[in-house]
């Protein structure tokens, strides 16, 4: 199985990228291929909403790292897992650009009706850590993944959330998280 991971926070080193290590780990332990992108690194044209997909099925920026890296690396992998902070109840700039071009995946299924995932069960998750406790803190983040995840063919299975982790080193000392990582990852059956 080939699993990507797509860190979206600008801090490096800090919790969100902690929570996505410890699970690539597990992942790893288990035998499975694994590809991390990190989305402040990636040179990423923003979407202009020009349509073009929607008539061509190919993004009109054809030479920035979404088009040659990250998107040939959504289109291979069997499971597809963001890890973000929360910004604004939503995800930070970086990662909501390649999520926002994924709009050619999108046209390519509904408009085009070539995207084919045929035999595969792909699958997507997110992991999300933010630094306040409000009850709706990871909704807009959840809702998005859902999109992103139906736009691109895979099946979104879940989540885990982390309130309260503002300082950077917070998550791991979090007393759960491996234990948490680990149910995740036998709930996928993989």
């Amino acid at each position: 199985m080939k699993v990507l991971g797509v860190n979206g926070s600008p801090r490096q080193k800090g919790n969100s990228h902690f929570l996505m290590s410890r699970f690539m780990d597990e992942i790893t332990r288990r035998g499975h291929e694994t590809q991390i992108l990190d989305a402040t690194k990636l040179k990423t044209t923003r979407c202009i909403g020009c349509g073009n997909c929607e008539r061509t099925g190919d993004c009109v920026f054809q030479k920035d790292d979404f088009t040659t890296i990250f998107l040939p690396a959504v289109i291979e992998a069997d499971l597809v897992v963001l890890s973000s902070p929360v910004y604004f109840y939503a995800f930070p700039a970086d990662i909501k650009a390649l999520i926002d071009r994924i709009q050619v995946l999108w046209s390519r299924k509904y408009r085009l009706k070539t995207l084919n995932f045929e035999g595969r069960e792909r699958k997507g998750l997110l992991l999300a850590v933010g630094a306040t406790r409000g009850k709706d803190l990871f909704a807009g983040m959840e809702q998005t993944a859902r999109y992103f995840f139906d736009a691109a063919g895979i099946e979104y299975k879940g989540s885990l959330c982390y309130r309260g982790m503002d300082e950077r080193g917070e998550m791991e000392d979090h007393p759960t998280v491996q234990t948490d990582i680990k149910k995740l990852i036998d709930d996928l059956a993989i």
